[in-house]
């Protein structure tokens, strides 16, 4: 059995995160949490599917290479077609001037699990945003 991390939410991820409308203009969906969460308690978990080479290329030729993830050995998640909360968080300093600021991050959990980690408090009903990287924003502006 997984060991709990100090800093897990105790409640299912559907139990306090929503999607709905970004408040960041052309964005589609974002992240919201009805509670209020806690600076460094983890929020969500990333969830995807582990793709091999061949399938990497065949999803960035076709355009369908948004929501991948380089992990720290070198294979590829993909979140796109799971069911997940974390993927639909928002970079808030992403394409463009927002009045928002990141307040999460994508780091590691204790058990190496991708995750999203509040940087902030963030208040209930608030959008939670994380940054994607420079590589992410090159590729995709």
């Amino acid at each position: 059995m997984p060991i709990q991390d100090k800093n897990t939410i105790e409640a299912l991820e559907d139990d306090y995160l929503y999607i709905q409308p970004s408040q960041i203009t052309n964005s589609g969906n974002g992240l919201f949490t009805a509670i209020k969460i806690y600076k460094d308690e983890i929020i969500a978990v990333f969830k995807g599917e582990i793709l091999s080479p061949t399938e990497i290329i065949k999803r960035e030729v076709k355009g369908e290479d948004k929501y991948f993830m380089v992990l720290l050995d070198g294979s590829v998640l993909d979140c796109m077609l799971t069911d997940c909360f974390a993927k639909y968080a928002n970079d808030a300093s992403g394409l463009g001037k927002s009045s928002f600021v990141n307040n999460a991050k994508i780091t590691l959990d204790d058990n190496g699990n991708v995750c999203l980690v509040a940087t902030s408090t963030i208040k209930e009903h608030q959008e939670i945003f994380c940054s994607y990287g420079q590589k992410y924003w090159k590729k995709h502006k």
